[in-house]
């Protein structure tokens, strides 16, 4: 029998051997078989039309491949092993193909060969069986025949960045056409979060180049992985017409608008100076809107458009005198996406002007013949500054300026004082006499009714200016003369002789009044054609209650003696058009005074009742006020 120590002994024997056999498993599958890099695998590409080797520095579809591959064996005493190897293109798998490792050599070469080979991206899998090493190879197979290739690089080409969400960036390539036909190409973009898109067809003749591009927009800021490829429908494309590559998407650039000063007077109507800035990035159009908002209605003063780049842009406005109770600033992007559009409302204060014309009089009463000094005051209550003007004093009776003072501007709460000189003092009891205060398209005036200086033991005088009255009727008297004149010659030539009004017999004084009172007749105006009843009996002078016009008509006597036919009735009615006065003159101006075109005196006529007829106080004379350059 075995004792104990027998026991013992042989356990540790079989343990040993036990551990000895599993170390040298463990060296059989980790150690001994070692596949050589892949980069190192013996390539030998077939033309399957030839069955030769192929020229080509790439392969195509359909050819065949016979590769080699090295495997170094650590323990020649350990037997042999398994190998596998299989392809994959497109996600697919090939059949495996199996064989045996020699287990005596050092160096084992497996040869392999294997096709026709698919188009696309061909990965070549070769592993051990036992412990499970492997190597891989990736080959691209080119379709066949080959018509397009890259003309230079094959990487594409992205015009546009820096690119911002919503900038427009374009890729694109450069792409041969070797084949012997024309090719239709067009290059594809596609994203994780962007639709494929096509970009537009290119026709490519045989042996020429083009560029092939698309154009897309990113719609979300951070990185983005850009797929690519050149596609054509005749197949033909170089498996180096795609790829992928990553670009940088920016936040959108913001844009800002400050007014920086806003101005509005009589001087230089409404201007308004604004900064933009831009934000870091690219240059930019940018729409600048301006409108104004009166009583809830909108309308556009002026609307342009600028080019910015990064930083501030200073712009200065002018809008002249609108109507407006607000001004409104807009900034729009174009073709390019803001992370916001601009809006700025100000409200509006028009300049206005509150004009105070203010006078205590003269400080004695004034004596004839001597000169005067008539103190006053301009006072501008408004909210803006006056233009410089002048200040008069005018005679009320007859509008001559006495004396006219310069004046400058005027601000807000602001007040001109000054002394206006009459040389010689006009000779009559009362004078009224207005201050008139021109400014910015304005007019005040104030009334001052003066008492001239008397003695009590003096004559009486008149309340008005004599020598002004002594004019005036004088130059009546003359023009009455020259039309009583004129009438004579006219009517009292020797035809008419004995026909005439003076050598008519007339009826009996009762029964021409008696007539007179119920018979008249209807004579238009020959300066407006204003239709008046005038009595038979009527001879002589006219006047048109519509134009002023006169004109001279002859009397219609009653049937009996000395009566008139009809015919000569029509006769006498068109001497008188012939005997009307001489057609008047007329005087013009751009404000409320102008000057009689007669004897030159100021005359103030407001310009909102012209046209209107005016009689001269000073000469008498009758003329047409009308409105405009003198």
């Amino acid at each position: 029998m075995m004792t104990g120590v027998g026991r013992h002994n042989l356990l540790v024997i079989t343990a040993s051997m036990v551990l000895v056999t599993l170390i040298s498993i463990n060296v059989s599958a980790e150690e001994r078989f070692t596949i050589e890099n892949s980069a190192d695998w013996e390539i030998t590409v077939i033309d399957n039309s030839t069955s030769l080797q192929s020229d080509n520095s790439s392969a195509f579809a359909g050819d065949l491949i016979q590769l080699s591959i090295e495997i170094s064996n650590g323990d020649t005493t350990a037997g042999h092993d398994e190998w596998r190897f299989f392809t994959e293109v497109d996600g697919q798998t090939t059949p495996e193909l199996t064989g045996f490792l020699e287990g005596t050599e050092s160096t084992v070469i497996v040869n392999i060969s294997f096709g026709p080979l698919p188009e696309g991206v061909l990965r070549l899998i070769f592993s051990i069986d036992s412990t499970q090493q492997n190597e891989s190879l990736t080959l691209l197979v080119e379709p066949n025949p080959l018509n397009l290739t890259a003309a230079s690089s094959s990487e594409i080409a992205l015009i546009g960045e820096p690119v911002h969400v919503g900038d427009s960036l374009t890729a694109s390539i450069l792409v041969h056409n070797q084949g012997q036909n024309p090719e239709s190409v067009s290059l594809l973009i596609s994203s994780d979060g962007l639709e494929q898109i096509q970009g537009e067809s290119i026709s490519i003749n045989p042996g020429s180049s083009r560029e092939v591009s698309a154009t897309f927009s990113p719609s979300s800021p951070g990185s983005m992985n850009l797929d690519w490829k050149v596609y054509s429908s005749n197949g033909g494309v170089a498996r180096e017409l795609n790829g992928s590559t990553v670009i940088e998407v920016l936040e959108p650039q913001s844009i800002q608008l400050v007014v920086d000063t806003l101005d509005w007077n009589l001087e230089n109507g409404l201007n308004s100076e604004i900064s933009l800035y831009l934000s870091e990035g690219r240059s930019r159009e940018v729409e600048i809107e301006v409108s104004i908002l009166d009583q809830t209605i909108e309308s556009t003063l002026q609307s342009f458009q600028i080019t910015m780049d990064p930083g501030r842009r200073q712009l200065n406005l002018d809008f002249g005198n609108p109507t407006a109770d607000s001004l409104i600033f807009r900034a729009r992007p174009i073709s390019w996406i803001a992370d916001e559009e601009i809006e700025i409302k100000t409200n509006l204060i028009s300049p206005n002007l509150e004009l105070v014309v203010s006078s205590e009089g003269v400080v004695a009463a004034p004596v004839i013949g001597e000169s005067v000094n008539i103190p006053f005051t301009l006072i501008n209550n408004g909210n803006t500054q006056t233009l410089p003007g002048e200040v008069r004093v005018v005679r009320n009776s007859d509008w001559m300026i006495l004396d006219t003072i310069p004046t400058y501007s005027i601000n807000p709460g602001g007040s001109f004082s000054g002394e206006f000189t009459i040389e010689e003092w006009p000779d009559s009891k009362v004078v009224d006499v207005h201050i008139i205060w021109l400014t910015s398209g304005v007019t005040e005036s104030l009334l001052l009714e003066i008492e001239t200086y008397s003695d009590n033991n003096a004559e009486a005088e008149l309340p008005f200016d004599i020598m002004a009255a002594i004019y005036g009727t004088v130059t009546g008297l003359v023009l009455v003369m020259f039309i009583l004149v004129m009438y004579r010659t006219v009517s009292e030539s020797v035809e008419d002789t004995g026909k005439s009004r003076f050598n008519r017999i007339r009826e009996a004084r009762g029964e021409k009044k008696k007539s007179a009172a119920v018979q008249k007749r209807e004579i238009p105006c020959p300066e407006c054609d204003q239709r008046l009843h005038i009595p038979n009996s009527h001879s002589g002078a006219v006047k048109c209650p519509a134009c002023t016009s006169r004109f001279i008509v002859d009397p219609i006597p009653s049937d009996g003696v000395g009566s008139i036919p009809e015919e000569d009735i029509s006769e006498n009615q068109s001497e008188s058009h012939m005997l009307q006065l001489p057609k008047q003159i007329s005087a013009r101006s751009m404000d409320d005074l102008l000057s009689c075109p007669s004897c030159h005196q100021t005359l103030k006529i407001p310009i909102n009742k012209r046209p209107v007829k005016a009689r001269c106080p000073a000469c008498r004379s009758e003329f047409l006020a009308e409105f405009g350059d003198a």
